[in-house]
């Protein structure tokens, strides 16, 4: 678990290096994927199965609208592979070997709340960090305003969640 906390914690050092001294963007070091990694690391290190899971939920919603985001014309930034590709492969191993705690999804669901609250409350409605201050560029024709599609975001997070701690409780018997 010392090697997965060290990794973890490595990819969201350089990732956040970048974030800090090249783009100067702190602000989007609060995106869940972002977050994930360094909790994934304090997970490890503590050898805590719930910590490791939440990281495992966040970034298995967070990564397929990362690649979505992608595919329709975000910037890559090259170090987001880190955080993204390494600490689903990380989180997947730290869960592998710990285990996935019954109910975990619900508190993956509390946990990214605070998150959003936290981008709303620290980062420019510019950014919009997580979502926080408004329906996502390019999806305006859809929602005729924020509460219903932050209302979606938050039930399609939860859907996904409690998807995976299935997945990991029972097919693929990740649990203890």
């Amino acid at each position: 678990m010392r090697v997965i906390g060290t990794l973890a914690l490595l990819f969201w050092a350089i990732h956040a290096g970048n974030h800090l001294f090249f783009l100067h963007s702190a602000y989007d070091l609060l995106w869940t994927c972002n977050v994930a990694t360094p909790l994934l690391a304090i997970g490890a290190f503590s050898k805590n199965a719930r910590t490791c899971a939440i990281a495992l939920c966040w970034l298995s919603y967070g990564v397929p609208l990362w690649l979505l985001d992608l595919a329709t014309g975000a910037n890559m930034i090259g170090t987001s592979i880190l955080t993204h590709v390494g600490g689903l492969v990380l989180a997947f191993l730290a869960v592998r070997k710990l285990g996935f705690p019954k109910h975990t999804w619900l508190y993956a669901v509390a946990a990214s709340m605070v998150l959003v609250v936290l981008a709303r409350m620290f980062t420019s409605a510019e950014h919009n960090v997580m979502l926080s201050h408004r329906v996502h560029d390019g999806w305006e024709t859809h929602f005729a305003s924020y509460p219903p599609y932050l209302a979606l975001m938050i039930a399609a997070s939860a859907a996904v969640f409690f998807a995976v701690e299935q997945m990991c409780r029972g097919p693929f018997r990740l649990s203890r």
